[in-house]
């Protein structure tokens, strides 16, 4: 099969999974959860949330970036790397669960709440079985992580139903259910792994120590990514209240579900990135800058369409309380391009071993985040929150584009650029000139007619068909 095939494949099913999960997803924290809580609970919920989400992504430390790079290189070492990653996120998972049991007595006190909340923090431990899903992506075996996801996300859902038919109105018992996401993930995850590779917890304490050393500052850059990726909806309960959680969430939440597309697409390219780093810059540079090409015509279709529809996509997904959140919806979508550009070079540097460097510029985007969060939250509420994470992300890109040009010598090509630009563009100007014809039509209507715009866009950008060459691809 050629790489085009298996990566449009594993994309196109990678993105159908998380689709369906995203859906579920938004029907129980956008359609349920913000009528049966109200603003205040729903708010607490989301914080908790996102503070659970902030941690899942930093639990294996960088090592499972580094596991995947290296089997990816040398499959008969993967069982090995596997079980030394389980053995690593639980210990992390311990260390997360104790932070969050202190979270809930700062915030919540002695009591009912906090007795649920520390219960449903537990979850974290189920990441840990959950890492030797990295197999599938060395393999680009892509079925099994999705079929997980799917099944982990179907028990969210039906235990959050259960709560809501028996009419629970506290946020505790609802992060109870989402903690059944994980166990039902991780666990299958895990047996599903042990059919193709021989899972092996007897690395010696050097090699370990070789891992972590390899793993510790992408572990630090993620850690500290997440942060500035989740850290203005954790700042906001301190500094505005829970109703501004409820409300910022709604907002972040959108734009979280556009950005499947380039967390996916890159789960995909990683090992190819990987197998042909190997092989010199130079074999790597031409399936580099078809990526990117790809991630960014998809991104830059969206930052020029969902400005002018902001509040047509908030009033159909949420209730109209959250009416509020639109411009905070228009301002994070001027984020969207940045981080989709942004995910081939982070890439490039930790395939090419410089996660060092990428720790430099996290804890750069990291440091600044927080500081104007303090700044600009009590000033501008939630849009401010929004444009920092607009110049956070601003921040990453051109540290990463950067580095990675002075020390691969890969970088972007502006004229592989200038079709997609020229079509946003354009898609843009029409929007513009031609939605006084359609403002008075429901507000479905007006977004699909926008959804219909990007894709002509994109159809015009000439990503598709996919033609990403045949370097690269696993073995078999």
């Amino acid at each position: 099969m050629s790489l085009s095939r298996q990566v449009g494949l594993n994309a196109a099913g990678q993105i159908a999974g998380r689709l369906y999960t995203s859906t579920l997803s938004f029907v129980i924290t956008a359609v349920l959860l913000p009528r049966q809580l109200g603003e205040v609970n729903f708010g607490i919920f989301a914080w908790y949330l996102t503070l659970y989400q902030l941690l899942n992504n930093v639990l294996d430390f960088g090592l499972g970036t580094i596991v995947i790079r290296d089997a990816s290189r040398d499959r008969a070492h993967a069982g090995q790397l596997i079980g030394t990653l389980v053995l690593i996120k639980a210990f992390i998972a311990a260390l997360g669960v104790a932070l969050l049991v202190a979270l809930a007595f700062l915030f919540e006190g002695w009591g009912m709440r906090f007795g649920l909340l520390s219960l449903a923090a537990l979850h974290l431990f189920f990441h840990a079985p959950g890492g030797a899903s990295a197999i599938f992506h060395v393999d680009m075996a892509f079925r099994w992580v999705v079929t997980a996801s799917l099944s982990g996300q179907t028990a969210w859902l039906m235990g959050t139903a259960v709560l809501a038919v028996a009419g629970v109105d506290g946020p505790a018992p609802y992060l109870i259910a989402f903690g059944l996401g994980p166990l039902v993930t991780g666990c299958l995850g895990y047996l599903w792994a042990r059919r193709r590779v021989a899972i092996r917890f007897d690395a010696t304490r050097a090699q370990r120590s070789q891992l972590w050393k390899q793993a510790w500052p992408a572990g630090i850059s993620m850690t500290l990514a997440s942060l500035y990726f989740y850290v203005d909806t954790a700042m906001l309960r301190p500094l505005l209240g829970e109703v501004a959680v409820a409300h910022y969430s709604a907002a972040y939440r959108i734009m979280t579900f556009v950005l499947m597309v380039p967390v996916l697409v890159s789960q995909v390219v990683f090992p190819v990135y990987s197998r042909l780093w190997a092989k010199g810059p130079a074999a790597l540079l031409p399936f580099y800058r078809r990526t990117l090409r790809l991630l960014f015509s998809a991104g830059v279709m969206v930052t020029a369409l969902v400005p002018g529809l902001r509040a047509q996509v908030i009033g159909i997904v949420y209730p109209p309380e959250y009416g509020v959140a639109a411009d905070a919806l228009g301002i994070l979508s001027l984020a969207v391009v940045l981080v989709f550009c942004a995910y081939p070079h982070v890439h490039l540097l930790l395939a090419a071993g410089y996660q060092r460097k990428m720790m430099f510029i996290s804890a750069a985007a990291a440091g600044f985040n927080v500081a104007a969060n303090l700044w600009a939250i009590p000033r501008y509420g939630i849009e401010g929150a929004a444009w920092t994470t607009v110049m956070t992300e601003a921040m990453v890109l051109t540290g990463a584009v950067g580095v990675a040009l002075r020390l691969t010598g890969v970088g972007p090509s502006l004229r592989d650029l200038s079709r997609p630009g020229a079509c946003a563009a354009g898609v843009l100007i029409v929007q513009r000139l031609a939605s006084p014809l359609w403002a008075g039509a429901p507000a479905l209507v007006q977004l699909l007619i926008g959804v219909g715009l990007g894709l002509l866009g994109l159809a015009a950008a000439g990503v598709w068909p996919l033609r990403l060459g045949t370097e690269g691809a696993p073995d078999g």
